[in-house]
């Protein structure tokens, strides 16, 4: 199969190789497509907890990418507060 990606998303794909997460352009489109999945059998079943979840890996892959520390604060604080604004 081919596809034609916009500058866009082209431009996300080579930053993603760039950060070194993935080797190669059919990893990342990959990995986009499981989220994808993911997120619309979460959806379809409307169930709280997958979408907690989902909160949880996101806010996880945030703090593991930007090699943030949380300094004593846990996830579930921080979640609690992003629910809050």
């Amino acid at each position: 199969m081919h596809i034609n990606l916009t500058p866009e998303q082209e431009r996300i794909v080579n930053d993603e190789l760039k950060s070194g997460h993935f080797r190669s352009a059919e990893e990342v489109i990959a990995k986009a497509l499981i989220i994808l999945r993911e997120k619309e059998r979460s959806s379809i079943t409307g169930d709280r907890n997958g979408h907690q979840e989902s909160a949880v890996r996101e806010m996880l892959k945030f703090v593991e990418e930007n090699r943030t520390s949380l300094q004593g604060v846990s996830v579930k604080q921080l979640i609690h507060e992003g629910h809050r604004l």
